[in-house]
């Protein structure tokens, strides 16, 4: 029996619905676009795209976006993104399926499908708030001990390891000395919280947090975040004037400091808040091992006044 096609009236082997494969192919293609165009906007600063109402700072968004514009009406093995040029308006892309077919008597093929994409830039929230230096959040470090250029420095190492760990946030402005310590001024609560914890797993300390409204009404509010970090930067050797009488540091952590009483020799353990609270002072003094009778020995010189301490050094 002769087959006909249809469509273009040749013969054919196979019918599929009085369609040749190929009419059928050009009538069934392997996928059709959702939407008129896809809206792909980047951030001109930190090159961040806008996807689901978030900024994904994600080069691959762009493809995905592109991808989920495509809806499959056959089986497919794989597609490809062959072409695209982003310039401001609408541009073509070119997605490529390969391996695809749309009924079980037609061999796999592959196929093309154009895509038309309308690309803009917009400062994403984050740089805008930077470029406006709009102040979101400040952490305030203090130390109950004067900080020296090691201590300093060692903040300000953590600051820029934080801002450069998560590429998510660009959100660091500056640090502003202060007495007793300095502020760091952000426009990401996010970041800010990062760093504060970074710094209270650093060194003992307490972190205190609240939150303030800048400006706003019902759901639309924007606060400001202020994160206290009170360093008690001690370590085991310290040697401190808490509570009017000396003391040496024998171990620490970030709840509690372990304390030998230089004079009575008593062991203490002293809550961090206490330290915080009833405040400490470094005293002029020198610190010595030596030999005496045989054992190995501390030597503490406190403004004219010898102190031994044994098993100690």
């Amino acid at each position: 029996m002769r087959r006909i096609c249809a469509l273009c009236g040749r013969e054919t082997e196979i019918l599929i619905e009085g369609l040749c494969p190929d009419c059928y192919r050009k009538t069934h293609p392997l996928a059709r676009v959702k939407r008129e165009f896809v809206g792909i906007v980047r951030c001109p600063s930190c090159g961040a795209i806008l996807y689901k109402g978030r900024w994904v700072r994600d080069p691959r968004v762009i493809e995905k976006l592109i991808l989920e514009s495509i809806e499959y009406l056959g089986s497919v093995k794989s597609t490809s993104i062959e072409s695209l040029g982003l310039r401001h308006g609408l541009n073509t892309s070119i997605v490529k399926i390969r391996g695809g077919t749309v009924h079980d008597l037609i061999s796999d093929y592959d196929e093309e499908v154009q895509i038309r994409v309308r690309y803009g830039e917009e400062l994403c929230p984050r740089c805008r708030d930077m470029i406006n230096e709009k102040e979101r959040a400040i952490i305030q470090v203090r130390s109950v001990i004067p900080m020296d250029n090691q201590l300093k420095r060692l903040i300000i190492d953590i600051v820029k390891k934080e801002t450069m760990r998560d590429t998510e946030r660009s959100g660091f402005l500056r640090i502003d000395d202060a007495p007793g310590g300095f502020d760091i001024k952000l426009s990401d609560q996010g970041l800010a919280r990062s760093i504060a914890h970074r710094i209270h797993k650093t060194i003992p300390s307490r972190v205190l947090e609240s939150q303030s409204v800048i400006k706003g009404r019902g759901d639309k509010v924007i606060t400001k975040l202020s994160i206290s970090v009170f360093l008690v930067p001690l370590n085991r050797g310290s040697v401190i004037m808490y509570m009017n009488k000396p003391y040496y540091v024998l171990t620490y952590s970030q709840s509690t400091v372990r304390l030998l009483n230089i004079v009575s020799k008593e062991i203490i353990n002293i809550r961090l808040n206490d330290i915080i609270k009833n405040e400490i002072t470094i005293p002029n003094h020198e610190v010595r091992c030596m030999e005496v009778n045989g054992s190995r020995t501390l030597e503490i010189v406190i403004d004219d006044e010898r102190y031994l301490l044994n098993d100690i050094c």
